[in-house]
């Protein structure tokens, strides 16, 4: 009889953890210009809330506990926000952790296409270090990428993307550090929230300064 007890505790126990495990949410899903309402941002499990603002409201998810990209872990130190404008999505700011950035630019130039600008930068890094890297990224923007002839363990390589898809401006920033990580910054907003400066960390009108001023606009 004892041993049957403990069996349905046990089948309990399990259920409940089933029911009640901590939720996950898949950053990939959200569509900008969307009505917020759609998705599970009050949940506090997930995201923190801000509604200081007229029309504005921010949700954090400080370590990126239970969020993912496309099933692609999201950096825990840098966390994501998410800007709601006027009951709409109005943007989405994250970074993939690093172990997983050559499969988040992957994913985020697969999901937007041929980018409207790109830049360059230099990386002076131990080549046989960021071979995969550079073999990754070769697939992917091969007009961008090249071995610095004159430098010694030198490329250059395509350090931000930049879409507009008419609705919408995006830009994917990557930085190849000296001992070959590769670090990455992601965000998506609309033209109606970025143009009324409802979003962190963006200014309208763009400064001249940047190298996106003659595209967003």
């Amino acid at each position: 009889m004892m041993k049957k007890v403990r069996v349905l505790v046990l089948i309990f126990v399990v259920l409940i953890n089933i029911c009640c495990g901590s939720k996950s949410f898949d950053l990939s899903s959200v569509s900008l210009g969307d009505d917020a309402k759609k998705y599970d941002f009050e949940n506090k499990d997930l995201f923190l809330k801000d509604a200081a603002k007229e029309d504005i409201t921010q949700y954090y998810a400080d370590e990126n506990k239970g969020v993912s990209y496309g099933n692609i872990p999201l950096d825990n130190t840098m966390g994501t926000r998410i800007t709601v404008y006027k009951g709409k999505v109005g943007a989405v700011d994250t970074n993939a952790a690093e172990k997983y950035s050559l499969e988040f630019i992957e994913k985020i130039m697969k999901k937007h296409g041929n980018p409207t600008a790109s830049i360059t930068d230099k990386a002076t890094v131990d080549a046989q270090l960021v071979k995969p890297i550079f073999e990754k990224l070769k697939k992917l923007s091969p007009e961008k990428l090249s071995w610095n002839q004159n430098e010694k363990n030198t490329f250059t390589y395509p350090s931000s993307f930049f879409w507009d898809d008419g609705k919408n401006y995006s830009i994917l920033s990557i930085s190849i550090e000296d001992d070959g990580r590769i670090r990455n910054k992601y965000i998506s907003v609309t033209k109606d929230a970025y143009r009324n400066n409802a979003v962190f960390g963006l200014k309208y009108p763009t400064p001249q300064g940047s190298p996106w001023y003659k595209y967003m606009n």
